[in-house]
């Protein structure tokens, strides 16, 4: 914790020294009844103080990010990310623009889940161009590497996606996009290496568990279990990496109803091309990066529908529902032994949101309240919880620029 202090105490002084242009603080106040979203339930308190910064370099922009998460019945999973990266805008022709970004980033657990501990790089480009008045093409490309201090977590991932976007003078916009990504695993999953997270790992999966360590970990059971089943890497047997590739269609349909209220329909499907997850269990975890869960786990589609209104005072509301029905290849439903069943894993979510926001100019205030039900024919991700949220951000105009 120390050497996170000195890191943030770090990134405060580039502050000052840089003379950013803006600064923007925040802070978010979470609370759940199921942090570790499995069937046993456990309710904890998250704590965000975060920061960020960008400042002009004369065409190139330099900006850094930085957040720190306290958890209060979980403070083991407490963690720290910062960002440092550059990005740069350039226009191509009347209509055309290319934006570029490199951007570093370092992720830190207390030493009970030091493990989970990354550095990354991720470069980003995007063109976007108007085709015509009302229509836009736009296309992006994203590389990641990340690199693990439990080195099977390690990955490099692509993703690639075009969308189209066309505008009515009904005020109807419609948007078509199609989504390609690869992620690589580049160390082997072979027999010699599966261990339980308690061998010859930092993480302790016992002491874990007796915390209420319901995911991510092992094999949920309430806390003070005795029979515990560890989380896995498939035992291929393989001496190279493994990859996962998948292909995605999305579609959305907005209309504008006057000037207070605007409402949205979504779609994605996503198929598997070639692989498949090499971990015998998918995880979530609430408002923490994990390397289990992310959209190469999973294959099938997601519904969602938004109204926003707003209402006096200019308070911003949204309302939104959103409907998913996965498959997670390579992961199949364990007994309460944890014994595969050779049955692969399938959920259907049912997820409802409720968002307030006001505007002032210099600061922002937010309120979100969140219900997910996920049914699962696996019963430890058999499970319903509610997550509410409080965030406050402050715009900082520190440089010339407002």
């Amino acid at each position: 914790m120390k050497k996170i202090g000195l890191a943030i105490v770090y990134f405060l002084a580039a502050i000052v020294y840089l003379q950013a242009d803006m600064l923007t603080l925040f802070l978010n106040q979470n609370a759940t009844d199921n942090l570790f979203q499995t069937a046993f339930s456990e309710s904890d308190h998250v704590s965000s103080l975060g920061f960020s910064l960008d400042k002009d370099l004369g065409g190139v922009t330099l900006f850094a990010e930085g957040s720190l998460s306290y958890l209060y019945e979980n403070p083991d999973l407490t963690y720290t990310i910062l960002d440092l990266g550059l990005d740069h805008v350039w226009v191509v022709g009347e209509t055309s623009g290319l934006y570029l970004s490199l951007t570093g980033r370092g992720a830190f657990y207390r030493s009970e889940f030091s493990d989970f501990n990354y550095g990354a790089l991720n470069a980003y480009g995007a063109f976007k161009s108007y085709l015509t008045p009302t229509s836009i093409l736009k296309a992006d490309y994203a590389l990641t590497l990340r690199d693990y201090r439990w080195s099977q977590f390690d990955y490099v991932s692509q993703s690639l996606n075009v969308t189209m976007d066309k505008f009515f003078q009904s005020r109807t916009t419609l948007k078509a996009g199609l989504g390609w990504g690869f992620k690589y695993y580049p160390h082997p999953f072979d027999e010699g290496d599966v261990q339980t997270f308690g061998e010859d790992s930092d993480l302790d999966i016992d002491q874990s568990m007796g915390q209420g360590m319901g995911q991510g970990m092992g094999r949920g059971k309430p806390a003070g279990s005795d029979s515990l089943s560890p989380v896995l890497p498939q035992a291929s047997g393989e001496t190279g990496g493994q990859g996962i590739q998948t292909l995605a269609l999305s579609a959305l349909v907005a209309q504008g109803l006057g000037d207070h209220i605007g409402v949205q329909v979504t779609g994605l499907k996503q198929w598997p091309l070639s692989g498949e997850n090499p971990f015998m269990y998918v995880w979530e975890f609430y408002m923490v990066e994990n390397p289990f869960y992310d959209r190469f786990s999973w294959a099938g589609h997601e519904l969602g529908a938004q109204v926003t209104l707003l209402l006096p005072a200019d308070i911003q509301a949204k309302l939104g529902y959103g409907f998913s029905q996965k498959e997670f290849p390579g992961v199949e439903v364990m007994d309460d032994e944890g014994n595969a069943t050779g049955v692969g894993r399938e959920d259907t979510r049912h997820h409802w949101q409720v968002r307030f926001s006001r505007d002032f100019h210099r600061f922002s205030l937010m309120l979100t309240y969140n219900f997910v039900n996920n049914g699962s024919n696996d019963p430890l991700f058999d499970w319903q919880g509610n997550y509410l949220a409080l965030g406050i951000e402050w715009n900082l105009f520190l440089g010339e620029k407002q």
